[in-house]
């Protein structure tokens, strides 16, 4: 399984927790038959660990209209916060694979607003 699939399963199980929340990784990969997928292991471990940052990172650089974001959306901006802030993934490799995400998943222009956020939030960083 190359990167983008990876990424692409690490999207649905963000989304997932959001719906449910996943309470063992093992359990969940190995329902999914991606116990083999280092990257996919790493990268939701390390959205399940750093949570609570990733969310204030996104909900501190939403104005109130965009706080209703969808749950959609909302888990293909987590993963990309998650990449560039927490696995060293490089910003603009993270953010183009957002918006590739957001171009399959989500409505037509949403990608956009993806686009926006994740700029908006590097750019206050400085990153």
């Amino acid at each position: 399984m190359n990167r983008v699939e990876q990424r692409e399963w690490v999207f649905k199980l963000i989304y997932q927790d959001s719906i449910s929340k996943i309470e063992d990784i093992d359990k969940a990969l190995e329902e999914l038959d991606l116990t083999d997928e280092d990257f996919v292991r790493k990268s939701i471990s390390s959205f399940l660990n750093n949570f609570s940052s990733i969310d204030e990172k996104l909900t501190s650089n939403l104005d109130s209209k965009r706080k209703r974001l969808s749950k959609v959306l909302r888990s293909i901006l987590y993963l990309s916060i998650n990449e560039m802030y927490f696995m060293d993934i490089p910003v603009s490799v993270s953010i183009n694979e957002a918006v590739n995400l957001a171009k399959k998943y989500s409505d037509e222009d949403d990608y956009k607003l993806v686009n926006s956020i994740l700029g908006s939030i590097v750019r206050k960083d400085g990153k």
